[in-house]
Protein backbone atom coordinates (compact mmCIF):
# COMPACT_ATOMS: atom_id res chain seq x y z
CA UNK A 1 0.00 0.00 0.00
CA UNK A 2 2.99 2.40 0.87
CA UNK A 3 4.44 1.66 -2.41
CA UNK A 4 1.19 2.31 -4.42
CA UNK A 5 1.17 5.77 -1.99
CA UNK A 6 4.61 6.62 -2.78
CA UNK A 7 4.05 6.11 -6.59
CA UNK A 8 1.34 7.91 -6.45
CA UNK A 9 2.62 10.76 -5.07
CA UNK A 10 5.48 10.67 -7.33
CA UNK A 11 3.56 10.20 -10.58
CA UNK A 12 1.64 13.68 -9.36
CA UNK A 13 4.51 15.43 -8.25
CA UNK A 14 6.27 14.88 -11.36
CA UNK A 15 3.52 15.74 -14.16
CA UNK A 16 3.31 19.20 -15.81
CA UNK A 17 1.28 22.20 -14.44
CA UNK A 18 -1.56 22.05 -16.96
CA UNK A 19 -3.36 25.23 -16.95
CA UNK A 20 -6.22 26.92 -18.64
CA UNK A 21 -5.75 30.50 -19.27
CA UNK A 22 -9.02 32.79 -18.47
CA UNK A 23 -10.53 35.23 -21.22
CA UNK A 24 -8.97 38.40 -20.47
CA UNK A 25 -5.59 36.67 -20.57
CA UNK A 26 -6.36 35.00 -23.51
CA UNK A 27 -7.33 38.36 -25.19
CA UNK A 28 -3.74 39.97 -24.19
CA UNK A 29 -2.05 36.86 -25.91
CA UNK A 30 -3.49 37.31 -28.73
CA UNK A 31 -2.98 40.84 -29.10
CA UNK A 32 -6.67 41.69 -29.27
CA UNK A 33 -7.09 40.91 -32.71
CA UNK A 34 -4.65 43.44 -33.53
CA UNK A 35 -3.61 41.34 -36.48
CA UNK A 36 -6.76 40.84 -38.38
CA UNK A 37 -7.40 44.85 -37.30
CA UNK A 38 -4.69 45.51 -39.63
CA UNK A 39 -5.33 43.32 -42.43
CA UNK A 40 -8.01 45.58 -43.71
CA UNK A 41 -7.72 49.02 -45.55
CA UNK A 42 -9.58 51.60 -44.26
CA UNK A 43 -12.97 51.74 -45.85
CA UNK A 44 -13.41 54.40 -48.38
CA UNK A 45 -16.81 56.67 -47.90
CA UNK A 46 -19.39 57.75 -50.22
CA UNK A 47 -18.31 60.54 -51.42
CA UNK A 48 -15.04 59.07 -52.50
CA UNK A 49 -16.74 55.98 -54.41
CA UNK A 50 -19.18 58.69 -56.25
CA UNK A 51 -16.10 60.43 -57.11
CA UNK A 52 -14.36 57.26 -58.32
CA UNK A 53 -17.23 56.13 -60.64
CA UNK A 54 -17.86 60.23 -61.91
CA UNK A 55 -14.09 60.01 -62.99
CA UNK A 56 -14.81 57.00 -64.78
CA UNK A 57 -17.85 57.88 -66.28
CA UNK A 58 -16.30 61.15 -67.59
CA UNK A 59 -13.22 59.48 -68.80
CA UNK A 60 -15.98 56.68 -71.08
CA UNK A 61 -17.54 59.88 -72.15
CA UNK A 62 -15.16 61.27 -73.34
CA UNK A 63 -13.82 57.94 -75.32
CA UNK A 64 -17.60 58.42 -77.05
CA UNK A 65 -17.46 61.71 -77.72
CA UNK A 66 -13.68 60.83 -79.70
CA UNK A 67 -15.18 58.19 -81.49
CA UNK A 68 -18.21 59.88 -82.85
CA UNK A 69 -16.06 62.87 -83.87
CA UNK A 70 -13.93 60.96 -85.68
CA UNK A 71 -16.94 59.62 -87.72
CA UNK A 72 -18.55 62.71 -88.26
CA UNK A 73 -15.28 64.31 -89.20
CA UNK A 74 -15.35 61.42 -91.96
CA UNK A 75 -18.89 62.68 -93.32
CA UNK A 76 -18.31 66.19 -93.13
CA UNK A 77 -15.14 65.32 -95.19
CA UNK A 78 -17.06 64.40 -98.16
CA UNK A 79 -17.03 60.56 -97.44
CA UNK A 80 -19.94 58.63 -97.61
CA UNK A 81 -19.93 56.51 -94.33
CA UNK A 82 -21.71 52.63 -94.69
CA UNK A 83 -24.23 51.60 -93.11
CA UNK A 84 -22.36 49.73 -90.92
CA UNK A 85 -20.40 53.02 -90.08
CA UNK A 86 -24.05 54.85 -89.43
CA UNK A 87 -25.26 51.75 -87.36
CA UNK A 88 -21.79 52.20 -85.11
CA UNK A 89 -22.21 56.51 -85.40
CA UNK A 90 -26.45 55.48 -83.95
CA UNK A 91 -25.03 52.91 -81.42
CA UNK A 92 -22.20 55.93 -80.46
CA UNK A 93 -25.03 59.17 -80.06
CA UNK A 94 -26.71 56.44 -77.39
CA UNK A 95 -24.38 55.13 -75.48
CA UNK A 96 -22.81 59.29 -75.55
CA UNK A 97 -26.60 60.19 -73.85
CA UNK A 98 -26.77 57.19 -71.33
CA UNK A 99 -23.16 58.14 -70.32
CA UNK A 100 -24.44 62.10 -69.80
CA UNK A 101 -27.36 61.08 -67.77
CA UNK A 102 -24.69 59.10 -65.42
CA UNK A 103 -22.68 61.92 -65.34
CA UNK A 104 -25.53 64.10 -64.46
CA UNK A 105 -26.99 61.78 -61.91
CA UNK A 106 -23.23 61.30 -60.26
CA UNK A 107 -23.28 65.16 -60.07
CA UNK A 108 -26.25 65.00 -58.70
CA UNK A 109 -25.45 62.90 -55.99
CA UNK A 110 -22.65 64.14 -54.81
CA UNK A 111 -24.52 68.23 -54.44
CA UNK A 112 -22.35 69.76 -57.13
Amino acid sequence: MIRIAATVLALTLAAPVVSVPVTAEAQVLAGRNAARANSQPPRETRETRLQNRLYEAEDRLMELESSISELETAREGGAVLTPAQERRLSQLNQRREREQREVERLNQQLGG
